[in-house]
């Protein structure tokens, strides 16, 4: 495939870069000098989550107004939190990250989850009096993606989208929108290629955004320790496949990732700060996969057993979040 750093997938009239800048658990100082290194490598997309917006307005703001990058240029995305996740809560919540990054609108805003969850104070995962999660057991998507739509109808959003929806319930935002989703952001890696939802995606028109190209390594320590058995997948970072084909093309395990799944037509989101690693996961638009690199890689597929967010490895956290009737990963 003929890719180049500038490379977009085309969906619902929207152009997503496939390269994004995560800005998840990050301090302001990291934002600062990530973003600078980014967009100096050629980087032209930003995932924003509602406790990062804050962190990132003031630097995105200065760099517009000193000409470093022009607004129009870049690509910002933004969520939904659970807690908003109702029709009424949508315009506030869309408001509120606007405000914070002080813009006038966004090139993608989605749910951020099927799940929705009770609002107490400014907490983005509020608890009872027992430690539990505040689910909205009412939670009626549907009827949020009609506030959704009305973001993108007064210009504050240019496209809307979903996270973490499965098929069924995407297909019932399809059976009753007026407005498409532009894209679905979700886990996906080589252990977990969701192959039968990319390919109903990309047939009803969205893109799809691999938020943990690398199999999230760190998830165990945000999520929780493991219950007896269950463990979470490990990083296909070491596997001898992946290190094979990165010896032929002489190119880092994450390169060869990040290549297939650019080659599987799925944009990815790129968590880290580093300025080393973000020259590193730039530096893939100067070698293509064989065939036979493609499909080996293919094969390292597990299904469900390669997933690291519900299924067989709900454990601490999504424990919670499985009794809610949208959970969209049950086993």
């Amino acid at each position: 495939m003929d890719l180049h750093p500038g490379s977009r997938i085309c969906a619902g009239g929207v152009k997503i870069p496939f390269l994004n800048i995560g800005t998840w658990k990050a301090t302001s100082e990291d934002h600062r000098n990530s973003l600078n290194v980014a967009f100096d490598l050629g980087y032209r997309s930003i995932r924003t989550w509602s406790g990062e917006c804050k962190t990132i307005g003031p630097i995105l703001r200065e760099m517009f107004d000193t000409n470093k990058i022009r607004r129009e240029d870049i690509f910002i995305s933004a969520k939904l939190p659970s807690v908003g996740n109702r029709y009424e809560d949508v315009e506030d919540f869309m408001r509120r990250s606007l405000d914070s990054l002080q813009q006038d609108y966004v090139d993608l805003y989605e749910i951020g989850s099927p799940i929705g969850m009770i609002r107490k104070g400014d907490s983005f995962v509020p608890l009872d009096e027992n430690g539990d999660i505040l689910l909205d057991m009412k939670t009626d998507f549907v009827n949020t993606w009609k506030g959704m739509e009305e973001q993108v109808i007064a210009g504050r959003a240019k496209s809307i989208g979903l996270a973490c929806f499965n098929q069924r319930q995407i297909q019932r935002i399809l059976d009753h929108c007026t407005i498409k989703p532009a894209n679905l952001s979700l886990e996906l890696h080589v252990y977990c290629q969701q192959k039968e939802l990319v390919s109903f995606c990309k047939n009803n028109g969205m893109s799809v955004t691999a938020e943990f190209p690398f199999g999230s390594p760190g998830l165990q320590q945000v999520l929780g320790g493991f219950e007896g058995d269950k463990k979470f997948v490990p990083s296909a970072l070491k596997d001898p496949v992946i290190k094979d084909i990165a010896r032929k093309h002489n190119k880092r395990p994450s390169q060869i990732i990040l290549r297939y799944l650019i080659e599987y037509g799925v944009a990815v989101v790129i968590k880290s700060v580093k300025p080393r690693r973000l020259r590193e996961c730039f530096d893939i638009f100067d070698f293509q996969l064989t065939r036979e690199d493609f499909d080996r890689i293919s094969e390292l597929d597990r299904g469900e057993e390669g997933r690291n967010i519900g299924g067989s490895t709900c454990t601490g956290v999504l424990n919670q979040l499985e009794r809610h009737p949208e959970f969209p990963w049950k086993s």
